[in-house]
């Protein structure tokens, strides 16, 4: 069964008693010692700093030095020899091994960070090599492990791998497996106590990637009472990266090492510099305005975040769009659906009103005017001229992507590209960053009078 999947009921009460279970103090490699990364590398951004503000020039050097360590933790329990089955005479390998195993490869050889440490996630985390942890994924799990659960190996990492500029990787199936029905309810709250019980850390983060991948062998299903299913599987099963650490680490782990990725995504605490905007006023605008902002006939094109406007009705609409250079975020904020349905624009006193958010064309980025710095535009409409100076802001807000709920099983007795309780597991990332959900990024504007 899953190391990570046997969750026992009560665990807020009950975690440091459990058989099978381990707390702080028992974290041990198999040579006698807990492995821990330096702390004298301070963090790459000030905890709890505002993710709308433009970063200062020392801010944006910090992130292109190394990360202090990165951990990465692999399951190899029971339920995860399906995705690592034992090398038959055909050489036959799952999607899970190929991608793993270069994934390891490029965390081993990445400048990214300073320090690469792997461990096998068994009874508890036991330290291990890059070639020990690679031989694993390619030639199958000799000696599977027996049942831990997530919120107890959420809490290790916590308490003993938690440091400035080090990030924790954890790769598993993620089945959270209560051994009764009345433990269901209180996934949420599990999590959510595994990550703060050894107090909350203000510049937390969380990043999911999930992958779906063939699965050849025994397959454990949540519910215990459902029975295990041999000879396995007509269907992928789904397994995930968890990039646990300190936002700024974080987001720096993600853009160098699972970015490039084809994978779904959800984020929670990441927090990203303000992405570079500016008005274009050749760029299908429409009706009476000009660039307000002082000076802006001898101002780059790229800072534009003024709007005059000289008359505006409903016969005769401005029109204007912003450029927005979304490249430092993740491919989930990048997406055209997500940005159009999560964009919002928000004004005073005006009819303002987002017509549209759309990606640049090849033509867009051979332009030769500004909008070719951009990776995605905004298009404004207004029908009322502003009586005075009015703040405009985009604002991108952060919502839960709609691939988690469609993962998500209550019942996974059926194998199937769904994991148990995946919503109630990120459920309880989120409320450990507190009730106000901040926005990915704002970008102010102002509309004012012409002159």
């Amino acid at each position: 069964m899953s190391s990570f999947s046997r969750l026992l009921p009560a665990l807020g009460l009950s975690l440091l008693l459990l058989p099978g279970c381990y707390s702080r103090s028992d974290m041990k490699t198999e040579e006698g010692t807990a492995t821990k990364t330096p702390s004298d590398v301070p963090p790459t951004e000030v905890p709890g700093a505002v993710p709308v503000r433009t970063p200062e020039p020392a801010t944006e050097a910090a992130t292109t030095q190394p990360l202090q360590a990165v951990n990465v933790f692999l399951e190899v329990s029971g339920s995860m020899e399906g995705f690592m089955p034992k090398t038959g005479a055909s050489g036959e390998n799952t999607k899970f091994q190929q991608h793993v195993a270069q994934f390891l490869s490029e965390v081993n050889r990445t400048s990214a960070a300073r320090q690469k440490l792997f461990y096998r996630i068994k009874e508890r985390p036991y330290k291990d090599s890059y070639q020990a942890i690679s031989g694993t994924v390619r030639s199958g799990i000799q000696q599977p492990a027996k049942s831990t659960d997530i919120p107890s190996v959420l809490d290790t990492l916590m308490t003993n791998y938690y440091q400035p500029g080090t990030v924790s990787v954890l790769i598993s199936d993620f089945i959270y497996s209560p051994k009764n029905a009345g433990a269901i309810p209180y996934i949420k709250t599990d999590i959510t106590d595994a990550l703060t019980r050894s107090g909350a850390k203000s510049d937390m983060a969380v990043s999911v990637y999930g992958y779906t991948s063939d699965f050849r062998g025994t397959y454990y299903p949540a519910l215990v009472a459902s029975g295990k299913k041999t000879n396995c599987c007509d269907t992928e099963i789904p397994y995930y990266i968890w990039v646990v650490g300190p936002a700024s680490a974080v987001r720096q782990f993600d853009a160098a090492l699972l970015e490039q990725q084809p994978a779904k995504q959800a984020h929670f605490g990441v927090t990203y510099p303000q992405p570079g905007y500016s008005v274009l006023n050749k760029f299908q605008n429409k009706g009476s305005w000009y660039y307000g902002d002082a000076g802006a006939s001898k101002r780059n094109a790229d800072t534009y975040r003024v709007i005059s406007v000289s008359e505006a009705s409903a016969q005769q609409p401005v029109e204007f769009v912003v450029g927005l250079n979304l490249q430092g975020l993740p491919s989930q904020y990048r997406d055209v659906a997500y940005l159009k349905q999560n964009l919002k624009l928000q004004g005073v006193d005006t009819d303002a009103k987002l017509l549209d958010v759309f990606a640049a064309t090849d033509q867009n980025r051979a332009s030769s005017g500004p909008e070719s710095k951009y990776t995605h535009f905004a298009k404004v409409r207004l029908t009322k001229a502003p009586k005075a100076a009015r703040p405009l802001v985009l604002r991108l807000q952060d919502q839960r992507p709609a691939w988690v709920a469609q993962w998500t099983t209550k019942n996974d007795a059926t194998p199937a590209p769904k994991t148990f309780a995946l919503s109630s597991l990120l459920d309880g990332l989120e409320a450990q960053g507190g009730a106000e959900k901040k926005p990915i990024f704002e970008v102010p504007l102002t509309l004012q009078p012409a002159e």
